[in-house]
């Protein structure tokens, strides 16, 4: 089972990334609304993400001290972020903080599930994408 942790308050987004994703065969979707969510389940020693899509301007912590305190515990995780901000800073930020990609959230819903397809296409394990894609 590949688990991939959504971080990210909009609920919109959320499931069009959940819609996205589920067509992939062995994948499973954990969500936290903010970063203390997300931090207080990478803190459970048994749950371990394959992948981390991370909105950066989420409630209580925000992403960029998320991406700082996931790196500071050497959890080797790729971290995506996936945000609506288009900020030079954020996004250089985000690379210096430890994020392995960054892309940024398409307002068309279309544009949007194809932003997830090819984040799925670059980081899930080929057969897992290759189910998915096969059944588009």
């Amino acid at each position: 089972m590949i688990e991939i942790l959504v971080v990210d308050d909009n609920q919109r987004h959320v499931l069009l990334v959940k819609e996205c994703l589920t067509t992939y065969r062995g994948v499973s979707v954990t969500v936290a609304e903010d970063g203390h969510q997300a931090l207080t389940l990478l803190a459970i020693p048994d749950y371990r993400p394959d992948l981390i899509l991370l909105e950066l301007l989420i409630p209580i912590v925000d992403g960029h001290e998320v991406l700082r305190r996931i790196r500071r515990r050497n959890l080797a995780t790729p971290i995506v972020v996936l945000s609506v901000s288009r900020s030079q800073d954020d996004i250089s930020l985000a690379y210096a903080s430890g994020a392995n990609m960054y892309a940024e959230k398409p307002a068309n819903p279309r544009s949007f599930r194809r932003t997830i397809h090819a984040i799925a296409q670059l980081w899930l394990e080929p057969e897992s994408a290759a189910s998915a894609a096969s059944a588009k």
